[in-house]
């Protein structure tokens, strides 16, 4: 009884062991072909792939035409949008947004600040007694 049961544990671990290996992987080129099957299959045809690659090749071609920008302009053009986009809820620009965080400061400041009462030893005492009480049923 003992040989079977042993017999079992050890083909049990050889079947766990070979399920856990993975499948050989394909070539390379196995991998191509794969990727270029499943690319005809998806166009239809190789006539609408090619008409693709030529939209692409004439969208690269325009692109390339277009002027860039010189590293004077992008700081320029950098500026300017920091400048006024700082708040945009805010057209005023950044003087208006500096006051207006000025003001919300010291608004803060003149208010009470919440949950003070807790941070005493009576506070915290009160506290535990009433979520105490609230906990019981």
């Amino acid at each position: 009884m003992k040989r079977l049961v042993a017999i079992t544990l050890v083909s049990t671990f050889a079947a766990v062991a070979t399920a856990q290996t993975s499948p050989p992987k394909p070539s390379v080129q196995q991998r191509q072909r794969a990727v270029a099957s499943t690319t005809e299959q998806g166009s239809g045809s190789s006539a609408s792939t090619q008409k693709t690659a030529a939209q692409q090749a004439a969208n690269v071609k325009a692109s390339r035409q277009v002027p860039k920008l010189s590293t004077d302009e992008k700081t320029q053009l950098a500026k300017d949008a920091t400048k006024l986009n700082v708040n945009p809820e805010n057209s005023s620009g950044q003087a208006a947004t500096a006051r207006m965080q000025r003001q919300t400061v010291a608004d803060s400041r003149g208010t009470q600040r919440q949950n003070a009462q807790y941070k005493t030893k009576q506070g915290k005492a009160d506290l535990a007694r009433d979520l105490q009480q609230k906990s019981t049923p």
